[in-house]
């Protein structure tokens, strides 16, 4: 899906399960280029808007039919090595006008030191800038602040976060070469607004990646952003695959406003 404008408990809990494997299970209860000195909300926004200009990879293995399932009766319908996707089968998110983002959730691997409360702020606030962008005119997709018929709600995760927060042997003018800057998985959900049933759940997982240290303490939040920009990237690309041809044509007042966003019309 091309931009897609923009919560339950589980998405804020500090729960300590790992992997992408595990992403449908732990939530079941309900690239961008590399450019230096931008800011993490820019890269965000760069990733969705190559999305809208560029063809899809042709990486995603489509699943066969009798997909496998989950409890809340989502069907996996595309799966790269690094994301999965699942929908309702009788989802409807094409015809959704508004987005209403009811939260940002952290979850951290097993002994890693999280973020403080700052930077999580911090890394909030550039993602709903990121999915809100989208909703300024003239966008055919509109921001919400309460439920409605026409209003989609995302939920967005960032689970078993493993960051280097240090770099313990910088020392004056010396700068540490860093193996691994650390993984992120991210975790997006659309539900209908009033009921909260979930209809597409997008899990992708990134490596941030080495290079030399910043010779600071603390999490390498441009890392970070990237690979971000990376998933939200990729998470529209598969959504713009899937959603016109799964989208159930049901009776509705609503604008089919996220179908306008695409540039495609429903079946």
């Amino acid at each position: 899906m091309c931009a897609i404008r923009g919560g339950a408990s589980d998405l804020a809990s500090k729960s300590r399960s790992g992997g992408l494997a595990m992403a449908s299970a732990s939530y079941d209860r309900p690239r961008t280029p590399r450019l230096r000195g931008a800011s993490l909300p820019a890269l965000l926004l760069l990733g969705v808007l190559v999305a809208c200009s560029t063809p899809g990879p042709g990486q995603s293995t489509r699943v066969p039919d009798a997909p496998e399932m989950t409890p809340s009766g989502l069907a996996l319908a595309r799966k790269t090595p690094r994301s999965m996707l699942w929908v309702r089968p009788d989802h409807h998110v094409g015809h959704y006008d508004e987005i209403l983002i009811t939260g940002v959730g952290f979850t951290y691997g097993l002994g890693q030191t999280e973020l403080d409360p700052t930077q999580e702020a911090k890394v909030r606030a550039m993602l709903i800038e990121a999915m809100n962008a989208f909703t300024e005119d003239p966008s055919p997709v509109g921001r919400a602040f309460a439920p409605g018929p026409c209003v989609v709600a995302i939920q967005l995760g960032l689970k078993d976060m493993r960051l280097h927060v240090n770099d313990s042997g910088a020392s004056g003018s010396s700068i540490s070469y860093v193996n691994s800057f650390g993984s992120a998985t991210m975790i997006i959900e659309f539900r209908d607004s009033r009921t909260d049933e979930v209809l597409i759940r997008y899990a992708s997982h990134r490596g941030l990646g080495g290079g030399p240290g910043t010779g600071r303490v603390g999490a390498n939040l441009p890392r970070l952003g990237r690979a971000l920009g990376d998933m939200v990237t990729d998470m529209t690309l598969e959504l713009q695959k899937i959603t016109p041809s799964t989208t159930v044509r049901t009776e509705t007042k609503c604008n089919d406003g996220i179908y306008k966003l695409t540039g495609r019309e429903p079946a």
